[in-house]
């Protein structure tokens, strides 16, 4: 009995959505119960644009029509659309070659090459941390604005400042020049930066502070223009790729390294090696 009532609550579901003329735009399947716009799913259900999906005790699979698939941890919550999926509560695992993006927290998730698969995690504090399996992410604020480029083995994780001035910016990178323009890159980014003395500090290691300049167009592919208000010339070199061991500061946005421990969700789901004999 309680099986068929299941059946016709989410029958009763999908004609609501055919009512409306929402067409399907993918399924999903979970190893035990799920919700599914408010209605409790065993098995698989079809997914609208819109559709609010809850992960209790076991992991839901989400396969849409253009090609991404997500895996929603348990005890996760997210709203699907047709170009992204706006995650609420716990984590999911992202596999898309597309613009397909993910959205925690006021952050946009986005693969930047091809076969990328990933995981966000929302954490306590109104922190998301981004680690990468293959490929790699671009992750940006609500203005479109790129913070870090995530790569596999370098999770981050990003932490919004409570009154956080949306222009500042603080981070460590080499200094280098092109054309006549000055560039620092910080988390993966490349940023031009502007100030005095520039050209002495070309090839060094620098800690800067300064403040993202509103509607200047960067040079060279550059994310933003960062007037630099102070720098520091630091003894020891920067690490590999932009990305330093300290937290930096980017729109009042704090990025720090993480400890990855989103990677769990897909390895949760990989198939159990066979016994050796």
């Amino acid at each position: 009995m309680l099986r068929k009532l299941q059946v016709v609550a989410v029958l009763l579901c999908m004609l609501s959505y055919a009512a409306a003329g929402t067409v399907s735009i993918g399924t999903v399947s979970a190893r035990g119960d799920m919700r599914v716009d408010s209605y409790m799913v065993k098995g698989n259900a079809t997914l609208f644009d819109g559709s609010v999906v809850e992960t209790g005790q076991a992991t839901a699979d989400l396969r849409l029509d253009k090609g991404a698939e997500i895996t929603m941890s348990t005890s996760s919550r997210g709203t699907l659309y047709r170009d992204r999926l706006v995650l609420q509560r716990g984590e999911s695992e992202l596999a898309a070659s597309s613009s397909f993006q993910l959205e925690a927290n006021g952050l946009r998730v986005t693969p930047n090459a091809p076969n990328t698969r990933g995981v966000v995690s929302m954490k306590s504090g109104n922190t998301v941390e981004v680690a990468v399996l293959t490929g790699s992410f671009g992750v940006r604020n609500d203005q479109g604005l790129l913070l870090a480029s995530v790569r596999p083995g370098q999770p981050l994780t990003f932490a919004m400042q409570a009154g956080g001035n949306s222009s500042a910016f603080s981070g460590t990178g080499i200094i280098s020049a092109e054309g006549g323009h000055y560039f620092i890159t910080v988390g993966g980014v490349e940023y031009e930066v502007t100030g005095q003395d520039l050209s002495k500090q070309v090839g060094k290691n620098v800690a800067i502070t300064g403040n993202i300049v509103a509607g200047a167009t960067p040079a060279d592919g550059a994310s933003a223009v960062v007037a630099i208000q102070s720098s520091r010339v630091l003894a020891a070199a920067a690490t590999g790729g932009g990305f330093s061991a300290k937290p930096w500061i980017i729109g009042g946005i704090v990025v720090a390294a993480g400890v990855g421990t989103g990677v769990g969700v897909y390895e949760y789901n990989q198939p159990s090696p066979a016994a050796s004999i």
